[in-house]
């Protein structure tokens, strides 16, 4: 059981890639800030696969680091994107998916660290399984691939496309008919089509399913017609299944405001700006219900700087999410200070990058160049000026890739997932092993090394840096007594990682 929990929490740790404990309970706390559900979902596919994986492997060498555990971890969070998924169905899938996972990948892995392959499959086990499982998914009828298509064409502004989605999409469970109903609506809503959005939002109403989308867009279109006080009933019911609904707790204050309730508002904006802290239309109505002060010019201020500089899916971000994100760095700061500074400086290029183009501010292409960046900043390579000019380029090259992939994969109801990160993690130990079968340069880390800290992965080299300098010295002093291991009275194989004396 001890085992069992170790290579858990390790896999939540390579999340991040951390090979650490500690990490990995931090992760484990953002994710259950994040959704309790998602949570607990993903902890169910960690401890399984790490069982499956004990049972199945030969050698508890290749599990020892968490690259398994964080498969199953992945994939139990998975379903927090597809929320019309039923929860009967995300288990199984997860279950299954886990022993797929084990049964075909672990002896893989085994025979990879026999043959000392200087590559790691990482998470692409959890690609591979999560794209049969939403394939299956789509063949048994319990997921149409139209919804996802719908989705994204939504969050895109490519609102006919959208209508036209949901409007083909087929479903057989009222959770998903909920979903597709509040999309149609939103669609509608954003063409401006009123009456059809009501009609759309109305249907989720009546499936008696809690989907708090639907109240929101019912609020927002009987707002539009100067229907205050049904628009805050909508808005209000909507408050109720989330409460950290931003854009509705953002309605309440619109409609307060137009009711000549100026202090009520107040109180409805500053929840909003709690809920979503980037929200721009909060700060806009915050200084709505002001009659001039500092406050106001600062509301003003901070609200034009959100709606110009960001999109509105970024405004959209939660406080939870953001108290996610704030435990998952509290844990790279735990595993290392370089790993910290590393991630800290991937945040600051995808803000700078989204300005240029908007796919840095995708929060999945963000999370794949983070992690890209955790992994090659030290872990797999030495992280110097070539490695952070090599890190520059395959994050240009993901960029400009991400969406081309994006398309091809929705045509098939996919979603890139963490693909381009292991994709660029494989390409970029092929391109320096490359170079240094060339003799051009060498600042690949020994596979064994990668899952330690930086800080102890630049002591290791600089042990064997030295020891080398040694040997080059021993035999340049008498070339022609060749001076071996065993005239030295050395080991054959030393261990420096294990022995640095």
């Amino acid at each position: 059981m001890k085992r069992l929990l170790d290579h858990t929490l390790r896999g939540y740790g390579q999340m991040l890639v951390a090979n650490s404990r500690i990490t990995g309970v931090c992760v484990l706390i953002g994710l259950l800030v994040l959704s309790l559900e998602a949570a607990l979902m993903s902890l169910g596919g960690a401890l399984l696969i790490s069982a499956l994986a004990q049972w199945r492997a030969q050698d508890d060498t290749v599990l020892k680091t968490g690259l398994f555990s964080v498969n199953g971890a992945l994939l139990g969070a998975l379903w927090y994107l597809f929320p019309q998924v039923p929860l009967w169905t995300q288990a199984l899938a997860t279950a299954l998916g886990c022993a797929g996972m084990a049964y075909f990948f672990v002896p893989m892995a085994e025979r990879m660290h026999e043959k000392k392959s200087p590559y790691v499959l990482f998470s692409l086990p959890y690609v591979i399984a999560a794209w049969a499982a939403l394939t299956a998914l789509i063949f048994f009828g319990v997921h149409d691939a139209e919804l996802t298509r719908g989705w994204r064409a939504l969050l895109t502004n490519h609102f006919e496309k959208a209508e036209k989605h949901f409007l083909n999409t087929e479903v057989s469970t009222d959770m998903a008919e909920a979903y597709r109903c509040a999309g149609l609506g939103w669609s509608l809503y954003r063409r401006g089509d009123q009456t059809g959005a009501q009609t759309a939002f109305s249907r989720v109403l009546s499936l008696k399913i809690g989907v708090p989308d639907a109240y929101d867009g019912l609020g927002w279109s009987r707002l539009r017609q100067g229907r205050y006080d049904d628009a805050a009933l909508a808005f209000r019911r909507a408050v109720a299944l989330d409460s950290f609904f931003a854009d509705s707790w953002d309605g309440l204050g619109w409609c307060a405001l137009q009711s000549g309730k100026p202090d009520e508002a107040r109180h409805h904006f500053t929840t909003a700006a709690l809920c979503a802290p980037l929200f721009a239309d909060a700060y806009t109505g915050f200084a709505a219900t002001m009659s001039g002060g500092t406050a106001q010019e600062y509301a003003k201020s901070w609200g034009g700087f959100f709606g110009s500089h960001l999109s509105l899916t970024a405004q959209f971000t939660s406080t939870r999410l953001l108290l996610c994100w704030v435990w998952f760095f509290i844990g790279i700061l735990w595993h290392s200070r370089t790993s910290a500074l590393v991630a800290l400086t991937a945040v600051l290029i995808c803000m700078a990058g989204s300005a240029w183009k908007p796919v840095f501010g995708d929060p999945a292409f963000a999370m794949n160049v983070i992690v890209l960046a955790l992994a090659l900043g030290g872990h797999y390579l030495r992280l110097n000026v070539k490695t952070v000019a090599w890190m520059l380029f395959v994050t240009l090259a993901m960029a400009l890739l991400w969406e081309p992939l994006s398309e091809a994969l929705l045509r098939l109801a996919l979603l890139p997932l963490c693909l381009p990160f292991n994709l660029a993690l494989l390409a970029s130990i092929a391109f320096f092993g490359w170079l240094q079968r060339r003799g051009l340069c060498d600042e690949r880390i020994p596979i064994d090394w990668a899952s330690s800290t930086p800080a102890q992965i630049r002591v290791f080299t600089a042990q064997k840096e030295i020891a080398d300098g040694c040997w080059d010295k021993l035999k340049k002093a008498d070339p022609e007594q060749p001076l071996t291991e065993r005239s030295l009275q050395l080991p054959a194989k030393v261990n420096l990682k294990e022995n640095p004396e």
